[in-house]
């Protein structure tokens, strides 16, 4: 009888160690490999045997609770290296759901049959038996039923996460001082009023954790119409930019053709003289105006110009060296990306230096699209481009967007710091 009764201890360790795995799981990874679910089993196989004999020690102790509390945090963070801290919180969770489930049966049981609960929890007996089949079968129905209840994995907020560990260590604690405060105390209705309130305790527990998964999904939709309203306003950018070039080519074209309404009368009138001295005074003018790049692609001729304007309006020197060959595998739109967010990112970063200035070249080199663009700036740099703003997910937009770019057509993007200068460089095949 009593080898039966430590495989049926065994058996149930097992399965608290392998629901533990499960519930973790379910909301750390979207991976069902074989291998894994192996991996689960054998770890959990082994420490099922430690558990063991910690019980051959004593069936219920403390430190056994704290000991098996330890090792189930430990597997976790075993298997699930990258997510140390979510693992520990969704153990401490699991174990306040494993502790009120046990201590719940035990007094149930123990009103139903009359018995003490500390008998039940210390002592190897049918009884101890028919709580470990109830217990570990609610276990087995409440982990499944979370399983299915969460389809996909939350996002989980850091400030969500600390103040639910919090709760959960301290619900843990209460459970415990609750059944050491009446563990060798007989009155039925104290065992009916511990009952309610580990079945409290699980609901309440499951109930925080549903709240932190909402918060989490609530933070992700605020993220989502933030990053969108960012978008937007980025794309408004670019056509209000758009518009002033075209501004400037329709002012250009205007003056153009009243030079020529003005030429054309004075040759009439045959003043030489007057003809000379206002192409003096143009020409003049056409210094002071911008002058005007051209690349041979109407449209990055736009973004440049625009840029340019901008940049030299806010003090900083914009050089540009810049040809695009007939043939380019480079979209229209994807260029202006590449363009429109490297220069502002450069502009930028020049804005606050002394004498700042943005170099810019773009040429064909070999079989490659060359597009290098230098600006000066003496500040720190991360390789992982971190930006030193408030909303780090939406100021790094323009770098993803580049990379996304320049992965579509198999190509490079390197950016470093040397000296005081930051360096981006694109190479893109251009067969």
């Amino acid at each position: 009888m009593t080898t039966f009764f430590w495989i049926m201890e065994y058996v149930a360790s097992f399965i608290e160690i392998a629901m533990c795995c499960i519930f973790c799981g379910t909301f750390l990874t979207e991976e069902k490999s074989e291998e894994k679910k192996y991996l689960l089993i054998v770890w959990s196989g082994i420490y099922a045997l430690f558990a063991i004999i910690l019980n051959r020690i004593n069936i219920f102790s403390y430190i056994n609770s704290i000991l098996f509390i330890l090792m189930i945090v430990l597997i976790q963070m075993l298997v699930y290296k990258m997510k140390v801290w979510l693992s520990f919180l969704l153990t401490i969770i699991y174990s306040v759901i494993l502790a009120a489930i046990d201590f719940m049966t035990a007094y149930f049981t123990a009103f139903l049959l009359d018995a003490e609960a500390g008998y039940l929890l210390h002592v190897q007996s049918l009884e101890r038996v028919l709580c470990i089949l109830l217990s570990k079968s609610l276990l087995l129905f409440i982990i499944t039923t979370l399983r299915n209840l969460f389809q996909k994995i939350p996002i989980f907020v850091k400030k969500y996460v600390m103040i639910m560990c919090i709760y959960s260590i301290f619900l843990l604690i209460s459970l415990f001082l609750m059944v050491e405060l009446n563990m060798d105390k007989r009155n039925t209705e104290i065992e009916l009023l511990l009952t309610f309130f580990f079945v409290a305790s699980i609901l309440i527990e499951v109930i925080m954790f549903y709240f932190v998964i909402k918060m989490g999904e609530s933070y992700q939709e605020k993220q989502k119409v933030e990053l969108i309203e960012m978008k937007n306003n980025m794309l408004q950018k670019s056509l209000d930019e758009t518009e002033q070039a075209f501004k400037l080519w329709r002012s250009s074209v205007h003056d153009y053709k009243n030079n020529v309404i003005a030429l054309t009368q004075l040759a009439e009138d045959g003043n030489i003289e007057e003809i000379r001295k206002y192409l003096s005074r143009e020409n003049k003018l056409i210094d002071r105006k911008m002058f005007y790049i051209r690349t041979g692609n109407s449209v990055v001729d736009t973004i440049i110009n625009t840029k340019q304007n901008s940049a030299e309006k806010k003090g900083i020197t914009f050089a540009v060296n810049a040809a695009i060959p007939e043939k380019c595998n480079i979209s229209e739109l994807d260029i202006a990306n590449i363009l429109g967010n490297l220069i502002d990112n450069a502009i930028e970063a020049s804005v606050n230096e002394r004498e700042p200035y943005i170099d810019l070249v773009i040429k064909q080199e070999k079989q490659f699209i060359l597009i290098k663009i230098i600006n000066k700036y003496s500040g720190e740099f991360s390789k992982e481009m971190e930006t030193t703003k408030q909303k780090k997910m939406f100021h790094g937009i323009g770098i993803v967007s580049i990379k996304s770019i320049v992965d579509k057509y198999e190509g490079e993007f390197l950016i470093r710091k040397q000296g005081n200068e930051v360096i981006a460089e694109i190479l893109i095949p251009n067969f």
